[in-house]
């Protein structure tokens, strides 16, 4: 038996007395044929397990909401056709929906819902309850017609989560200057990591640290901590006096990056330090640079001088000398700010002259020259060696 639904029904008979005749207006009641006469059905997923490839079926129940104007199905109408349909285990949702030969518009939107989303293997939570929504989608569909529309949910953050991933390093410094490298720095070094969020703090144990920060966000850390480093003290009056002491320096570590992998490797460094004992007075300045020689003729440019070459610094005015070693090619020392400092180094390398025949010859390097350090707080001098 066919169904029909009366909507907006309305019969008003009116009888108007005039003084020259009478006139009856009777309005025609509006019916709109809401019979299902197209079918929709789809697969609605999402991303609900990044332990796998591609997206899974949504929950059990998730909710659809259908809609169709009645005004494509009689232009005279007002209103909609409403259905809630609820997707199956199998991630499926069907339902029927009133058309007609020309074509009604659909809209189907799906309801937001929260779930647990299985997080990536090695992260820091297992699972992480995620907000799931999609927006709503439109499309036309005939009497007689099977169309097939599949879904597809977003997972989004809720309110005031905060990801995390786990950081871990070595931190070290040059607390010896009389052996090549680096060395661990002082147990219960205290490292403060921070944005303009969040903060936390991290004490050093066996020259590592680990920690948990912000994912994705830009994180800051900052240290500071005074060593007795271990360097050639150089006695201009006296030279023979000479030797390497413990003069006591200040390390500072700082930095920022920003962190989307659980279990990041992230080394700090404090680098050379500063010397507290120079004249407080002058001043410090950071110097480094490349320290290179022409060892090999054979090959375009110089090379890297051996590691471990004492390179001795003083001033003019016998105030101050210190000396620091070469690691790859580089040296860094704090020199007092506004001096003349001289520099000198001595070293003996096998010079490569020729190939084929290889021929060799033993050479001894002297590297000399002063610098000064005026108005930069740190600065970048290469020294060659001849």
């Amino acid at each position: 038996m066919k169904k029909t639904r009366l909507f907006s029904a309305l019969a008003i008979l009116a009888l108007v007395g005039l003084t020259s005749c009478d006139k009856d207006i009777l309005s025609s009641p509006v019916y709109v044929d809401n019979l299902p006469k197209a079918s929709i059905s789809g697969y609605v997923t999402a991303e609900m397990n990044l332990q796998t490839d591609g997206s899974e079926f949504v929950p059990v129940g998730t909710k659809l909401f259908v809609e169709v104007n009645y005004s494509d199905l009689n232009n005279a109408a007002t209103g909609k056709w409403k259905d809630t349909v609820t997707v199956a285990e199998n991630g499926k949702y069907q339902v029927a929906v009133p058309a007609n030969g020309e074509g009604v518009t659909v809209t189907i939107t799906p309801f937001a819902f929260e779930a647990d989303q299985t997080q990536a293997y090695g992260a820091l939570y297992k699972s992480i309850k995620k907000a799931f929504s999609t927006n709503p989608t439109s499309f036309t569909i005939r009497s007689g017609q099977a169309v097939s529309k599949d879904l597809t949910y977003t997972a989004n953050d809720l309110p005031n989560f905060t990801d995390k991933v786990s950081i871990s390093g070595k931190v070290q410094a040059n607390l010896n200057a009389e052996i090549v490298g680096l060395e661990n720095v002082p147990n219960g070094t205290v490292i403060n990591f921070y944005n303009s969020g969040w903060k936390d703090s991290v004490i050093v144990q066996n020259g590592t640290y680990s920690i948990v920060v912000p994912k994705g966000e830009i994180i800051y850390w900052k240290s500071d901590f005074k060593y007795a480093k271990h360097v050639w003290n150089t006695n201009i009056a006296s030279p023979s006096d000479s030797k390497y002491q413990d003069i006591n320096y200040e390390y500072t570590i700082s930095g920022s990056s920003s962190f989307f992998v659980n279990t990041t490797t992230n080394d700090l460094s404090a680098g050379e330090g500063m010397d507290l004992t120079v004249d407080p007075n002058a001043n410090i300045v950071q110097v480094s640079g490349n320290a290179t020689a022409e060892l090999n003729v054979t090959t375009p440019g110089y090379e890297n001088i051996p590691d471990g070459t004492k390179i001795t610094f003083y001033a003019l005015d016998n105030s101050w000398g210190e000396a620091t070693t070469v690691t790859g090619g580089k040296y860094s020392i704090s020199v007092p700010k506004n001096k003349t400092i001289v520099y000198y180094a001595t070293f003996v390398y096998n010079k490569v002259l020729t190939v084929n025949p290889t021929t060799n010859s033993t050479t001894t390097y002297t590297l000399n020259g002063t610098i000064s350090a005026t108005s930069s707080s740190s600065f970048t001098y290469n020294m060659t060696a001849q």
